[in-house]
Protein backbone atom coordinates (compact mmCIF):
# COMPACT_ATOMS: atom_id res chain seq x y z
CA UNK A 1 0.00 0.00 0.00
CA UNK A 2 2.67 2.43 0.52
CA UNK A 3 4.21 1.91 -2.33
CA UNK A 4 1.27 2.75 -4.52
CA UNK A 5 -0.17 -0.39 -5.33
CA UNK A 6 -2.02 -4.19 -4.42
CA UNK A 7 0.30 -7.20 -2.94
CA UNK A 8 -0.70 -10.66 -4.03
CA UNK A 9 1.33 -14.14 -4.16
CA UNK A 10 0.76 -16.79 -6.98
CA UNK A 11 1.90 -20.47 -6.84
CA UNK A 12 1.61 -24.11 -7.44
CA UNK A 13 0.23 -25.19 -4.71
CA UNK A 14 -0.40 -28.93 -4.52
CA UNK A 15 -1.61 -28.83 -0.75
CA UNK A 16 -4.69 -29.39 1.68
CA UNK A 17 -5.27 -25.51 2.84
CA UNK A 18 -3.83 -21.92 2.26
CA UNK A 19 -3.98 -20.13 5.46
CA UNK A 20 -3.61 -16.17 5.15
CA UNK A 21 -2.77 -14.19 8.32
CA UNK A 22 -2.98 -9.95 8.02
CA UNK A 23 -1.10 -7.67 10.53
CA UNK A 24 -1.72 -3.88 11.02
CA UNK A 25 0.05 -2.07 13.69
CA UNK A 26 2.19 -5.30 14.57
CA UNK A 27 -1.41 -7.16 15.47
CA UNK A 28 -3.11 -9.72 13.91
CA UNK A 29 -6.13 -8.57 12.19
CA UNK A 30 -7.90 -11.25 10.07
CA UNK A 31 -7.08 -15.10 9.08
CA UNK A 32 -8.22 -16.48 5.91
CA UNK A 33 -8.74 -19.31 4.90
CA UNK A 34 -8.63 -21.14 1.22
CA UNK A 35 -8.78 -24.75 -0.23
CA UNK A 36 -7.00 -24.35 -3.49
CA UNK A 37 -6.84 -25.45 -7.18
CA UNK A 38 -3.33 -26.51 -8.30
CA UNK A 39 -2.36 -22.82 -9.32
CA UNK A 40 -3.27 -20.39 -7.27
CA UNK A 41 -3.09 -16.21 -8.00
CA UNK A 42 -4.81 -14.39 -5.47
CA UNK A 43 -4.40 -10.56 -4.49
CA UNK A 44 -4.95 -8.58 -1.13
CA UNK A 45 -8.18 -7.54 -2.03
CA UNK A 46 -9.62 -11.14 -2.28
CA UNK A 47 -8.03 -12.12 0.84
CA UNK A 48 -8.63 -9.21 3.44
CA UNK A 49 -11.21 -7.56 1.60
CA UNK A 50 -13.26 -6.38 4.77
CA UNK A 51 -9.79 -4.45 5.70
CA UNK A 52 -8.81 -1.01 4.54
CA UNK A 53 -5.03 -1.98 3.98
CA UNK A 54 -2.35 0.57 6.00
CA UNK A 55 1.23 1.20 5.04
CA UNK A 56 2.65 -1.12 7.77
CA UNK A 57 0.89 -4.25 6.75
CA UNK A 58 1.86 -7.44 6.63
CA UNK A 59 0.84 -10.81 5.41
CA UNK A 60 2.23 -13.95 5.98
CA UNK A 61 0.99 -17.30 3.38
CA UNK A 62 0.96 -20.36 5.74
CA UNK A 63 0.68 -23.95 3.61
CA UNK A 64 -1.34 -26.90 5.20
CA UNK A 65 -0.83 -30.21 4.26
CA UNK A 66 0.59 -32.20 1.53
CA UNK A 67 3.84 -33.12 0.44
CA UNK A 68 5.56 -29.50 1.72
CA UNK A 69 9.45 -29.27 1.27
CA UNK A 70 11.57 -26.72 -0.40
CA UNK A 71 8.66 -24.22 -2.01
CA UNK A 72 8.35 -21.41 -4.31
CA UNK A 73 6.21 -18.59 -5.22
CA UNK A 74 5.64 -15.42 -6.59
CA UNK A 75 5.27 -12.02 -5.03
CA UNK A 76 3.56 -9.97 -6.71
CA UNK A 77 2.35 -6.26 -7.15
CA UNK A 78 -0.06 -4.20 -9.67
CA UNK A 79 -2.28 -1.19 -10.28
CA UNK A 80 -3.86 -0.31 -13.43
CA UNK A 81 -1.07 -0.04 -15.33
CA UNK A 82 1.18 -2.73 -14.38
CA UNK A 83 1.74 -5.98 -13.22
CA UNK A 84 5.11 -7.53 -11.38
CA UNK A 85 6.17 -10.18 -9.66
CA UNK A 86 9.41 -11.66 -8.84
CA UNK A 87 10.23 -15.80 -7.74
CA UNK A 88 10.92 -16.95 -3.75
CA UNK A 89 11.37 -19.02 -1.21
CA UNK A 90 9.01 -19.43 0.96
CA UNK A 91 10.59 -20.11 4.77
CA UNK A 92 9.25 -22.11 7.66
CA UNK A 93 7.14 -20.67 10.52
CA UNK A 94 8.46 -20.77 13.44
CA UNK A 95 6.88 -21.70 16.85
CA UNK A 96 5.57 -19.15 19.42
CA UNK A 97 8.62 -17.32 21.18
CA UNK A 98 11.11 -19.30 19.03
CA UNK A 99 14.66 -16.87 19.97
CA UNK A 100 15.99 -15.64 16.35
CA UNK A 101 19.05 -14.57 15.28
CA UNK A 102 20.09 -11.47 13.78
CA UNK A 103 20.21 -11.02 9.65
CA UNK A 104 23.27 -9.82 7.48
CA UNK A 105 21.94 -8.31 4.55
CA UNK A 106 23.73 -5.78 1.73
CA UNK A 107 21.65 -4.27 -0.04
CA UNK A 108 24.01 -3.72 -3.29
CA UNK A 109 21.57 -3.44 -5.84
CA UNK A 110 20.24 0.28 -5.73
CA UNK A 111 19.20 2.52 -8.49
CA UNK A 112 19.34 6.53 -6.92
CA UNK A 113 19.16 8.90 -10.12
CA UNK A 114 16.90 11.69 -9.57
CA UNK A 115 13.62 10.34 -10.60
CA UNK A 116 13.99 6.64 -8.32
CA UNK A 117 14.09 5.78 -4.86
CA UNK A 118 15.49 2.52 -4.02
CA UNK A 119 13.85 0.91 -1.30
CA UNK A 120 14.66 -2.10 0.51
CA UNK A 121 11.59 -3.63 2.19
CA UNK A 122 12.06 -5.40 5.78
CA UNK A 123 9.07 -8.02 6.31
CA UNK A 124 9.49 -9.05 9.75
CA UNK A 125 7.63 -11.66 11.42
CA UNK A 126 7.94 -11.99 15.18
CA UNK A 127 4.71 -14.28 15.46
CA UNK A 128 2.13 -14.55 17.63
CA UNK A 129 3.37 -15.68 20.79
CA UNK A 130 5.03 -13.24 23.42
CA UNK A 131 7.36 -10.60 21.44
CA UNK A 132 11.38 -10.93 21.68
CA UNK A 133 12.51 -9.18 24.67
CA UNK A 134 14.77 -6.94 22.91
CA UNK A 135 14.06 -4.61 20.60
CA UNK A 136 13.72 -5.15 16.79
CA UNK A 137 16.54 -2.87 16.09
CA UNK A 138 18.44 -2.80 13.08
CA UNK A 139 22.22 -1.05 12.38
CA UNK A 140 22.41 0.67 8.73
CA UNK A 141 25.68 1.15 7.26
CA UNK A 142 25.75 3.72 4.02
CA UNK A 143 28.87 2.29 1.92
CA UNK A 144 30.58 3.90 -1.55
CA UNK A 145 31.55 1.55 -4.34
CA UNK A 146 34.68 1.48 -3.08
CA UNK A 147 33.23 -0.20 0.32
CA UNK A 148 33.79 2.51 2.61
CA UNK A 149 31.72 3.64 5.31
CA UNK A 150 29.96 6.95 5.31
CA UNK A 151 27.79 6.94 7.83
CA UNK A 152 26.39 4.69 10.05
CA UNK A 153 22.64 4.98 11.50
CA UNK A 154 19.99 2.51 13.22
CA UNK A 155 15.85 1.91 13.01
CA UNK A 156 13.78 -0.08 14.67
CA UNK A 157 11.73 -2.09 12.99
CA UNK A 158 7.96 -2.95 14.79
CA UNK A 159 7.00 -6.46 15.21
CA UNK A 160 5.44 -7.97 12.63
CA UNK A 161 5.32 -5.00 10.41
CA UNK A 162 6.35 -4.07 7.02
CA UNK A 163 9.10 -1.77 6.92
CA UNK A 164 10.23 0.40 3.89
CA UNK A 165 14.04 1.53 3.91
CA UNK A 166 13.87 4.37 1.24
CA UNK A 167 18.08 4.51 0.38
CA UNK A 168 18.04 7.59 -1.14
CA UNK A 169 16.18 9.31 1.61
CA UNK A 170 18.31 7.73 4.72
CA UNK A 171 21.54 9.21 2.67
CA UNK A 172 20.95 12.10 2.66
CA UNK A 173 19.25 12.78 6.33
CA UNK A 174 23.03 11.78 7.04
CA UNK A 175 24.45 13.65 5.05
CA UNK A 176 25.73 11.35 2.41
CA UNK A 177 24.78 12.40 -1.48
CA UNK A 178 23.45 9.30 -2.82
CA UNK A 179 23.86 10.10 -6.78
CA UNK A 180 27.92 8.90 -6.16
CA UNK A 181 26.66 5.36 -5.98
CA UNK A 182 25.99 3.35 -2.74
CA UNK A 183 25.75 0.25 -1.39
CA UNK A 184 24.52 -0.56 2.50
CA UNK A 185 24.49 -3.35 5.02
CA UNK A 186 21.87 -3.78 7.11
CA UNK A 187 22.77 -6.12 10.75
CA UNK A 188 20.99 -6.83 13.84
CA UNK A 189 16.83 -7.60 14.33
CA UNK A 190 15.30 -9.85 16.63
CA UNK A 191 12.66 -11.53 14.51
CA UNK A 192 12.02 -13.38 11.07
CA UNK A 193 12.66 -11.45 8.06
CA UNK A 194 11.88 -11.86 4.36
CA UNK A 195 14.16 -8.78 2.96
CA UNK A 196 13.75 -7.87 -1.05
CA UNK A 197 14.70 -4.44 -2.83
CA UNK A 198 11.84 -2.56 -4.67
CA UNK A 199 13.12 0.51 -7.38
CA UNK A 200 10.19 2.73 -7.72
CA UNK A 201 9.73 5.76 -10.79
CA UNK A 202 8.93 8.58 -8.85
CA UNK A 203 7.51 10.20 -12.52
CA UNK A 204 5.08 7.49 -13.09
CA UNK A 205 4.88 5.12 -9.98
CA UNK A 206 6.20 2.16 -11.79
CA UNK A 207 7.88 -0.42 -9.90
CA UNK A 208 10.38 -3.33 -10.31
CA UNK A 209 11.68 -5.74 -7.69
CA UNK A 210 15.03 -7.48 -6.85
CA UNK A 211 15.35 -10.62 -4.76
CA UNK A 212 18.68 -11.08 -3.04
CA UNK A 213 20.13 -14.27 -2.28
CA UNK A 214 21.18 -14.40 1.54
CA UNK A 215 24.92 -14.97 2.51
CA UNK A 216 24.36 -18.66 3.64
CA UNK A 217 24.24 -19.37 -0.33
CA UNK A 218 27.80 -17.82 -0.84
CA UNK A 219 29.63 -19.26 2.43
CA UNK A 220 29.13 -23.01 4.80
CA UNK A 221 30.35 -21.11 7.87
CA UNK A 222 27.01 -21.20 9.04
CA UNK A 223 25.92 -24.72 8.99
CA UNK A 224 29.84 -25.92 9.91
CA UNK A 225 30.56 -26.24 13.31
CA UNK A 226 33.87 -25.55 12.94
CA UNK A 227 33.65 -22.01 11.24
CA UNK A 228 30.29 -20.83 12.97
CA UNK A 229 31.66 -19.24 15.49
CA UNK A 230 34.59 -17.27 13.51
CA UNK A 231 31.95 -16.15 11.00
CA UNK A 232 29.49 -14.76 13.59
CA UNK A 233 32.65 -12.75 15.05
CA UNK A 234 33.20 -11.66 12.20
CA UNK A 235 29.77 -10.49 10.55
CA UNK A 236 28.19 -9.41 14.54
CA UNK A 237 30.88 -9.36 16.84
CA UNK A 238 31.24 -5.05 16.48
CA UNK A 239 27.63 -4.79 16.51
CA UNK A 240 26.26 -2.91 19.61
CA UNK A 241 22.87 -1.75 19.46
Amino acid sequence: MALGQEAGFAMNAGVDLIRIRTFQDGALAAVTELKPDRIVRIWRSHWAQQLPATADEMNTVELVGGNIGEFEGELCFRNDDQQIAVLTGLVPLRDPNFKFSPILHQAHYNVLMPNCETYVVLVNLAGEGDKPARPNRLQVEIRNLAADVLAVTEIEASFNTTCLLPIGDVARRNGVAPEQGLSVRIRGGASQFAVFTVFRNLSSGALGIEHSLPPIYFTEAPFNPALRSCFQKAAFGDLKL
